[in-house]
């Protein structure tokens, strides 16, 4: 597919729990944000000589891009998502655009620059020379998508796990992205690595990007454990926390007896909610990790 529809709007910051709540609730290929204090904290990451002449303002606003398909479809999802936010957006504005994907991917090549993730991993969009390094590299093309490490909840659970001990270990990475997560436990020794998406797009990102890093994943679309035949050692689960609540249902076929999940994707607001259906799951808390608004929960099995 080479052309999109795009729902362009900017809100103020207040409203972002209410987007990010709610955005997977509609038939989105592809969604980006672009959050001011983001941006700072990505540049800090990056060389003074290449951010000299960069002004980063916070005027307490959010720019957000939601992509749908050119289809009758994605017609009625933008629609769909534009009456939604009319509702509960007072004076609510919006752009909606035509677009290619190749002129998607060539502006994104205009912004995505490389950086450092943690004390050991660096990102670097495939476009770029490889630097000389001790760090672990993971190169990625971003197409549209999620997951490209800028955002909180991917550089939290990359930077939790960097020290980790994967070797031989089995992973599940439950909603994968751009396959980022997949890639660095498969440069951190992991054994058999399985990513899975429910969006057909990630999957077609997460196996191109895999050949980019000369890396040997398995990537399925499934919707949470669909498609999910195996046990793992360590699950990866970056989606949203109204999401993680109902994978926890049926994470007990899926972990091994002392396996442990790494949960992300959670707003602050909603640590309690994901911490309360793990008790009640018989899980104990291990960690958490705060980032801005987000959250990391990493837990394992009661007496395990």
């Amino acid at each position: 597919m080479e052309s999109y529809l795009l729902l362009k709007f900017t809100l103020d910051r207040k409203f972002d729990e209410l987007i990010q709540s709610n955005i997977y609730n509609f038939e989105n290929i592809g969604f980006e944000v672009d959050d001011p204090i983001e941006k700072r904290n990505l540049l800090m990451e990056l060389p003074e000589w290449e951010i000299s002449d960069i002004n980063v303002v916070d005027n307490g606003t959010i720019s957000y891009g939601v992509y749908f398909e050119e289809s009758d479809l994605g017609k009625n999802e933008l629609e769909r998502l534009r009456n939604f936010l009319i509702q509960n957006i007072e004076n609510f504005e919006s752009e909606e655009l035509f677009i290619d994907n190749s002129n998607w991917e060539e502006e994104w090549k205009k912004s995505y620059k490389s950086f450092n993730i943690g004390n050991k991993i660096f990102i670097k969009p495939s476009w770029e020379e490889r630097p000389e390094t001790d760090r672990i590299i993971i190169e990625i093309d971003p197409k549209m998508a999620f997951g490209t490490g800028t955002h909180e909840t991917t550089s939290m659970c990359m930077e939790y796990v960097e020290n980790d001990n994967l070797i031989g270990k089995d992973i599940l990475d439950i909603g994968c992205g751009s396959g980022i997560l997949s890639i660095l436990a498969k440069k951190l020794n992991a054994n058999q690595v399985d990513a899975c998406d429910i969006d057909k797009i990630a999957i077609a990102s997460t196996k191109e990007n895999a050949i980019i890093n000369n890396v040997e994943l398995n990537a399925f679309e499934s919707n949470l454990f669909s498609n999910v035949k195996n046990k793992y050692d360590l699950i990866f689960a970056n989606i949203l926390a109204e999401i993680i609540v109902v994978m926890l249902d049926d994470v007990d076929d899926f972990l091994k007896e002392n396996g442990r999940l790494v949960l992300s994707g959670i707003i602050k607001e909603k640590e309690k909610l994901v911490k309360d259906k793990l008790k009640s799951k018989g899980f104990e808390v291990i960690d958490t990790k705060y980032k801005n608004d987000w959250v990391l929960i990493s837990a394992g099995k009661k007496n395990a």
